[in-house]
């Protein structure tokens, strides 16, 4: 009987550059149900086992300055080729001398290795310079299992990262 291979799915922050190119900040791995959490670029996973949304808060004004959004998304579902993503948005506006915040999920659906966007507001007040977020998720093992095993030219069996052939020289990939 062979045995069932459960995968490793990772989130990326992806940076575009000014010439459109792509590179990719470090990983971290997701689980269904998980909660991502912005601190200010560093993201933290947390289980999903706690409460996702709370549609509307009121909190009293402060002097305190506002801070970016902490809660951006959470993932709903982890699929054979692609993820149920929960988009969380806030809206906050002044009643009174309170600061109304309400908080709305938007659902995609997003395939392997494609790139979404999530844009965080500065919560609280209405702020300009809210942060855009690129995000892409990966099967690690649907990367692995489509790794080129043999040289196309001459069959010799390649090792993870060969960049060439170690028999003839061609290049991999």
């Amino acid at each position: 009987m062979e045995a069932i291979m459960s995968s490793n799915y990772e989130m990326k922050l992806v940076r575009i550059g000014s010439d459109n190119e792509k590179t990719y900040g470090p990983g971290f791995t997701v689980h269904e149900g998980d909660i991502i959490l912005d601190k200010g670029y560093s993201f933290t996973v947390l289980p999903g086992k706690l409460d996702f949304s709370k549609p509307v808060s009121k909190k009293p004004l402060t002097n305190k300055p506002a801070k970016t959004s902490e809660r951006l998304l959470k993932v709903q579902e982890l699929n054979e080729d692609s993820a149920v993503i929960a988009i969380l948005y806030q809206n906050s506006y002044y009643e009174g001398n309170m600061i109304v915040t309400e908080e709305t999920e938007s659902i995609i659906t997003v395939g392997y290795g494609e790139t979404f966007s999530v844009y965080a507001k500065q919560q609280a007040m209405d702020l300009p310079g809210g942060i855009l977020y690129i995000f892409v998720i990966e099967d690690a093992n649907a990367s692995e299992s489509k790794m080129q095993k043999y040289c196309t030219e001459c069959g010799n069996e390649l090792t993870k990262g060969d960049k060439f052939c170690r028999n003839c020289g061609t290049p991999v990939g």
